[in-house]
């Protein structure tokens, strides 16, 4: 009896092994565990969620999706086309996750047409590459070793079947066709039936507009965000059916409310107090409001940004606005008033469309718009933008002599310098010119010579790499303020300075260091987002400390209000930062703050479950304070991307003739 039982069990047991030595996916099934694999670590490394059994659903159908064909491929063929797959599937987790690591959201189809961007931030790339990552590559020297293998016996098989034809029957296409298709309905059903019941559920309106992508990933998972992606581009701009009248009347609408905030500054005393006067802007890279005010090891990080805070409005709560667009969308969003992208940037996706940005609006006021960089001019297609925005010159890295090689550029000592020589060159009053460092780029690798403070502990760390670099930047803002008095361009000038967005950095214990105290999560929201803005009026006129809550799209209306500019029918965002008018300041993300309650949005997207904070202790507020604005806030944003990616201001143009 147990001899007959032992040898039932012997032979079922081959007969397993047998089968699993005959199942033919093999390759395609590791291919999948593995990728999903990464996926479950990437997502621990986003940390913005957990991996639900949502995004386990969704991320398996989208393996599903991505695998499929490779059935119809010969035993051999199957192993190259897995290789492949791996590797290029692997590369686009490692770069999701660098590209988080910068800008805390997920490469779009908009970011990759953006790519020849990518060959310059090198040193930023590689800074950012952390010795965990070489897991996304753990696999591939396995595939690669398969892939090998399977050319070696294609060829060898090829000549065997030289000398005899036919040696070995092909698997039927019909077994193949059958598995390809049931993988195809697996993989729909895993990914069809988990968005719906999300979007039917808490996600509800999440895939309406222009949304920010974090919520999005949380209901598909990585790869079904980059599936998505890639249908609301082909929407967008190959099968989409634009807006209907209604929704153009509806954007057109909440301009025209606008205005009446807007025109509340046209009845103030400042309004024209400074007409034709000259207007300097520096748009500092990566510059940020916590080192205002700081000192290491007893010596001030911006001792002459202090002192000309004493001489100047100071908004000590003015946040940057930027998305993915960084530097061109603190740009865009200052000089047009307008809310950058949620998807890569408008200088590069419309920068044929019609704004009433502030070059435009000056030239018709005899100024003479400048605009200076000492980089390429390719670079953020600023040519193309620049020209659209009706700049009377764009100075680039090819009118700077680099006698002062720093990181990407120029230093901006030296860069300050040739500008105002520019300026004096052009012999025209009044002019506007605005500025854009380049010395505070991250990884802010500032050469040993021009590091002037003792870092102390921070020594060695990129938060100390960053500390020393806006010290250097304040140090030439000094030289500039010095210039502008020996040119006598200082009394008939008004001169702005501000950053543009954060510098990347997100370990949080170099910043209690320096601040001396724990940094909460509404610090660290705060932190991310607030940038130093100053306004120097002439005669040092106006000087204070102004506490209304404000942002980067309030910067063009604030100029307007002192030259005596109307808004008349322009279409933008912003409200003057000196107007008693008041309005929230709205992130990208749907966040916003008034300067009564500051609002964090979940992970999710939904409303009612972002964080919602009370100003200035921070203690928790009733989240219905939050909501209503929360939605507004949503409102807004949607109106501004409606009418970037339908160019709508030219056909409120032609409305109005």
């Amino acid at each position: 009896m147990f001899a007959q039982l032992h040898t039932a069990s012997r032979k079922g047991l081959r007969l397993s092994l047998d089968g699993l030595r005959l199942w033919p996916y093999w390759s395609i099934t590791l291919l999948i565990v593995s990728i999903l694999y990464k996926l479950n670590w990437l997502d621990h490394q986003f940390n913005v969620g957990g991996m639900n059994h949502w995004k386990w659903k969704v991320n398996l159908g989208a393996m599903f999706f991505a695998t499929f064909w490779i059935v119809f491929l010969g035993r051999h063929g199957r192993l190259i086309a897995v290789a492949l797959v791996d590797t290029v599937l692997s590369f686009l987790l490692f770069s999701d996750l660098v590209y988080f690591r910068y800008f805390k959201d997920f490469i779009s189809i908009p970011v990759l047409l953006q790519a020849g961007q990518v060959g310059e931030l090198g040193d930023s790339i590689w800074s950012l590459i952390q010795t965990k990552d070489w897991l996304l590559f753990a696999d591939i020297p396995v595939a690669a070793v398969m892939a090998v293998w399977a050319l070696l016996r294609i060829k060898s098989e090829r000549r065997s079947r030289a000398r005899v034809s036919h040696a070995t029957a092909r698997r039927p296409m019909l077994y193949k066709t059958v598995a390809a298709f049931i993988a195809l309905v697996l993989g729909w059903s895993l990914i069809y039936f988990p968005v719906e019941s999300q979007k039917n559920g808490w996600a509800r309106g999440l895939f309406t507009g222009n949304w920010w992508n974090v919520p999005i990933y949380n209901v598909t998972g990585l790869l079904g965000f980059h599936g998505y992606d890639t249908y609301r581009y082909a929407k967008e701009h190959w099968f989409g059916g634009g807006l209907s009248e209604e929704q153009t009347q509806q954007a057109e609408a909440w301009f025209k409310e606008r205005r009446k905030l807007q025109e509340q500054a046209e009845s103030e005393p400042l309004f024209g107090a400074y007409k034709g006067k000259n207007v300097l802007i520096v748009q500092a890279e990566a510059f940020q409001e916590f080192v205002i005010g700081q000192s290491v090891n007893g010596k001030e990080i911006t001792p002459n940004l202090n002192e000309l805070i004493k001489k100047s409005a100071y908004f000590p709560n003015f946040y940057h606005q930027t998305a993915q667009g960084r530097t061109s969308d603190a740009d865009f969003a200052t000089s047009c008033s307008m809310h950058p992208l949620p998807t890569g940037s408008v200088f590069i996706r419309f920068a044929g469309n019609t704004f009433d940005c502030m070059p435009s609006i000056l030239n018709g006021e005899g100024y003479d718009t400048t605009v200076h960089h000492a980089y390429d001019g390719s670079f953020w297609n600023r040519h193309n933008m620049y020209s659209g925005m009706q700049y009377d010159r764009f100075y680039t890295v090819k009118d700077y002599k680099i006698d002062e090689p720093m990181g990407w550029s120029l230093g901006d000592k030296s860069f300050f310098r040739q500008t105002i020589d520019q300026l004096k060159e052009r012999n025209h009053s009044p002019f506007y010119a605005l500025t854009i460092t380049l010395s505070s780029h991250h990884p802010y690798n500032l050469p040993y010579s021009k590091r002037e403070l003792n870092g102390g502990a921070f020594d060695g760390t990129m938060f100390g790499d960053y500390l020393q670099s806006a010290h250097y930047v304040d140090s030439a803002v000094g030289e500039l303020v010095d210039l502008l008095k020996k040119q006598d361009l200082w009394d008939n000038t008004i001169l702005i300075f501000y950053g543009d967005h954060d510098n990347s950095i997100y370990d949080w214990k170099p910043y209690e260091k320096l601040l001396g105290k724990p940094v909460t999560a509404l610090d660290q929201d705060a932190i991310v987002k607030k940038v130093p803005f100053l306004i120097h009026l002439p005669r040092d006129e106006h000087a204070g400390i102004v506490g209304k809550a404000v942002g980067q799209i309030d910067t063009a209306p604030t100029l307007m209000q002192l030259l005596g500019i109307p808004m008349d029918d322009r279409y933008m965002m912003g409200v003057s930062m000196f107007s008693r008018a008041a309005k929230p300041v709205v992130f990208r993300n749907g966040g916003f703050t008034d300067g009564r309650v500051y609002y964090v949005p979940s992970a999710d997207g939904i409303a009612g479950n972002g964080s919602c904070y009370a100003l200035p202790d921070g203690s928790a507020a009733d989240p219905a304070s939050c909501t209503a604005p929360a939605e507004a806030a949503k409102r807004e944003l949607e109106v501004s991307d409606r009418v970037i990616e339908h160019n709508l201001i030219s056909t409120f143009r032609g409305k109005e003739k």
